[in-house]
């Protein structure tokens, strides 16, 4: 929500509502030691089709898409394992889903491409990557293996911060998921 109690329907609250405390209050005390710049305020158009599927309530806006009954995440230890690869992807849910079957990006603008399967199988984004070092590379890079590029909605410029521990423990998250369908 904003501070005037309007929902936020473009920012992805979603996909940060499960950190930890020590993590939120670790992202706010870094917002809060930025210095201050001049802002301009700016207006979000979303096209008429997407203003009347927000309307009739088919595009919820984040707030609606967090479940505020649930008890904030537990500490996960930091380290190369898969528990701490699911904590990292919950970054990724707002594009590629909750079971990270990919499919069209809920309430994007309608020419994203879908968001790829992260799932294990033959249709899925992670059958490209057959290690962790070709997995860092496209995060680091927005390049796959085969040097071809990777959508530029993907937020790259946040992937490429991750650490190695973070990278190595959400490849082996990807790998060890269920297979799914996609969306």
């Amino acid at each position: 929500m904003k501070p005037n109690g309007q929902p936020v329907i473009i920012m992805p609250s979603e996909d940060y509502a499960r950190l930890t405390d020590l993590d939120l209050s670790a992202m706010v005390a870094y917002m809060r030691q930025m210095p201050p710049v001049a802002g301009v305020s700016s207006e979000i158009l979303l096209p008429l089709p997407m203003k009347v599927l927000f309307g009739l309530g088919l595009i919820k806006d984040a707030a609606a898409k967090i479940d505020h009954r649930l008890p904030p995440t537990a500490p996960i230890p930091e380290g190369v394992t898969v528990q701490h690869g699911s904590y990292v992807a919950n970054a990724c849910i707002g594009c590629h889903g909750s079971n990270f079957a990919g499919g069209k990006v809920p309430g994007a603008p309608p020419d994203w491409p879908p968001a790829s399967k992260l799932t294990p199988g033959a249709d899925s984004a992670m059958s490209k990557y057959l290690d962790v070092q070709s997995f860092a590379a496209m995060l680091r890079t927005g390049k796959r293996p085969d040097g071809s590029e990777v959508s530029g909605v993907t937020p790259f410029l946040s992937l490429r911060e991750l650490s190695d521990t973070d990278v190595q423990a959400l490849y082996l998250h990807f790998k060890a998921l269920t297979p799914a369908v996609t969306q």
